[in-house]
């Protein structure tokens, strides 16, 4: 299956706050976080936020890229979000290395993150398919929750 990275819509962001996702999964659900409502509320016509889409058309994920600070360094970072009735059927890696390789192409970057929650264990086998390799760890608390997150980079020669 082909994916393309396409400017977000209005349309778009009204199906991804109606996301939610099984099981343990449920943590991802987009109608339960006010601010990823409002995220995706903002974000249309963004430069770094995405909507990903099949050849034809048919929306089937979205990613950000967006800045975090560390020690003083700006690090870009990505977030990927799949459709849920399309996860767990092996699209994974092709739709996070379609999602990277078209950010790089608009973009311009040679270093990239990722977060992922420790639980989420088939998201962090396709990142390191595609090659992500851990580089730390940190704590978080959501909802009244603490998770551990894994955060995961990848490097492209210049």
């Amino acid at each position: 299956m082909c994916y393309k990275l396409r400017e977000r819509t209005e349309e778009d962001v009204k199906e991804f706050i109606t996301w939610t996702y099984d099981g343990i999964y449920s943590f991802y659900d987009n109608n339960i976080q006010e601010e990823k409502i409002d995220g995706f509320i903002q974000s249309v016509n963004s430069e770094k936020q995405f909507s990903v889409v099949d050849e034809n058309n048919n929306l089937i994920g979205n990613c950000e890229f967006y800045n975090v600070e560390d020690d003083g360094e700006t690090i870009l970072a990505v977030g990927v979000q799949m459709k849920p009735s399309l996860t767990g059927q092996g699209n994974g890696s092709n739709f996070v290395h379609t999602v990277v390789e078209q950010g790089r192409e608009l973009l311009n970057f040679h270093h990239l993150e990722l977060a992922v929650v420790e639980f989420n264990k088939r998201a962090i086998r396709t990142y390191e398919k595609i090659g992500f390799k851990k580089k730390g760890e940190f704590d978080n608390e959501i909802r009244g929750n603490t998770y551990n997150f894994i955060i995961m980079a990848k490097d492209w020669r210049c």
